[in-house]
């Protein structure tokens, strides 16, 4: 093994608290009923585009795309703002690195979020040179489970996808890794529970990161 690719929301951060705050802002612009915790969890994954969109279903609501644009807008505005207020590293993740980083792993971070959002949030979390790769959403990319940021990390491991583990919290990284060739190691600790996970095909599965550990090196 060469790599470690990572998912971000729900994976190395919880995030789950700012996202629904910036979420719900922007649903009361538009007389939209705020979203439960529990809902947010239903919609994070496949980007903030995405997110808005299936919290506006709890309201049975839909806009035009012009309009939509518009509200997409002030949700990254304001998340931008507001993208550090109560997310902190989950426990045991800063260990997690630094015992990769001494088996001489190439990691990287993987996210369906907005790039600009993703260099914030990982520059205020963890320390410089933490990652040698991390990449959220831009312009020009289609969001995971499309795999064409993931064999830009893959060339950077001097390595083919069999050299790189996926290490994420939703269907959305397993299809990835999946459709990447990588191997794939689901946590249930995040934002989908195993239930979930599993009714969804998803596997392996674990339940803490010291399993993901011995699933990998021992």
């Amino acid at each position: 093994m060469k790599g470690l690719l990572f998912d971000l929301d729900g994976t190395l951060v919880d995030t789950i608290g700012d996202i629904r705050a910036a979420l719900n802002h922007t649903l009361g612009l538009c007389y939209c009923r705020p979203i439960s915790l529990e809902e947010c969890r239903t919609v994070v994954g496949r980007g903030l585009r995405r997110a808005l969109v299936d919290s506006l279903w709890f309201s049975r609501s839909a806009f035009p795309e012009d309009e939509l644009d518009v509200l997409y807008a002030e949700l990254v505005s304001y998340y931008s703002s507001h993208v550090c207020v109560s997310s902190r590293v989950y426990d045991g993740v800063v260990p997690f690195l630094e015992k990769a980083r001494g088996r001489g792993l190439v990691l990287g971070v993987l996210s369906n979020k907005a790039d600009s959002l993703v260099q914030e949030l990982v520059g205020r979390l963890f320390r410089p040179g933490q990652f040698d790769f991390v990449r959220g959403l831009r312009d020009a990319d289609r969001p995971k489970p499309d795999n064409d940021s993931v064999f830009d990390f893959i060339k950077l491991c001097n390595g083919g996808a069999g050299d790189v583990t996926i290490i994420g919290d939703s269907e959305v990284d397993w299809q990835t890794a999946v459709n990447a060739g990588c191997r794939p190691m689901i946590l249930s600790t995040g934002y989908r529970t195993r239930q979930e996970l599993s009714g969804k095909g998803v596997n392996p599965i674990a339940d803490s990161l010291e399993e993901v550990e011995k699933n990998l090196w021992n």
